[in-house]
């Protein structure tokens, strides 16, 4: 992004919106073209949200807020989901410091394998 020329950007929407909103169209394209496969189809399911907001707000100021909102409400479920994962991981070191000291002080006991097995296996 450090090429965003965005003089260059405002002029040509001023002189001409369709050749901005096909240039723009263009250029989120070649943004989203530059991530792998796999997360392209959520990242243009993002951007259509955003142009769906944009389409919808009425105004520039209340696009942005209603963006702001829905960026707002995806870091809070994305803080969320990563509580949950450091209480998990914290459970797991739990378990396996008991697991640790189970078996330094049981020299018989030996791990088993709890993974599944593959049908190749």
């Amino acid at each position: 992004m450090s090429d965003f020329d965005f003089d260059a950007w405002a002029n040509l929407a001023r002189r001409s919106p369709q050749a901005y909103f096909r240039a723009r169209e263009r250029y989120i394209n070649s943004v989203i073209d530059s991530f792998p496969e796999e997360e392209q189809a959520s990242l243009r399911e993002f951007q259509g949200e955003i142009d769906m907001i944009r389409a919808n707000a009425g105004s520039p100021m209340r696009a942005t807020r209603e963006m702001m909102e829905m960026m707002s409400d995806r870091l809070e479920a994305m803080t969320s989901r990563f509580v949950a994962l450091k209480q998990a991981a914290r459970e797991m070191e739990h378990l396996n410091a008991h697991l640790v000291d189970l078996y330094a002080h049981t020299p018989d006991l030996k791990p088993i394998d709890v993974r599944r097995k593959t049908e190749d296996e």
